[in-house]
């Protein structure tokens, strides 16, 4: 009786841990933008475009997360894209310098431009 009660909460308890939203699944990428994270792995503040940015000064992090409010110059960690181009984040304002290459449908932390992004734009896969 008492291994089929702690089987039971244990099981119980796991569904409660695997029923909780991750900071990264609530702010998800729309279909058709590309997002910047605040935090790595997607997690943290998010902010969406689905344009070319060639100066990312003035933009800001907009959702509820660590981050919320700060500008997404200089301090994105990580990116998803849920478009079908290609899109590069830049070191440099007008698309210029070090940069990050995100395939069409993926994610990924920033590695040449992590916390120094400054532009991004689409193109062709």
């Amino acid at each position: 009786m008492r291994i089929k009660r702690s089987v039971a909460l244990l099981a119980a308890a796991a569904g409660v841990t695997l029923g909780m939203a991750t900071p990264a699944s609530a702010y998800a990428c729309q279909t058709g933008y590309f997002c910047f994270y605040y935090n790595s792995n997607q997690a943290g503040a998010r902010f969406m475009t689905d344009s070319n940015i060639p100066n990312l000064a003035g933009e800001t992090f907009s959702t509820i997360a660590n981050g919320e409010g700060e500008p997404v110059k200089n301090n994105a960690a990580s990116v998803q894209n849920a478009s079908s181009y290609c899109y590069r984040v830049y070191y440099n304002s007008n698309y210029s310098g070090p940069s990050d290459t995100v395939v069409a449908y993926s994610s990924r932390n920033l590695a040449n431009t992590y916390n120094d992004n400054a532009s991004v734009r689409s193109m062709i896969c």
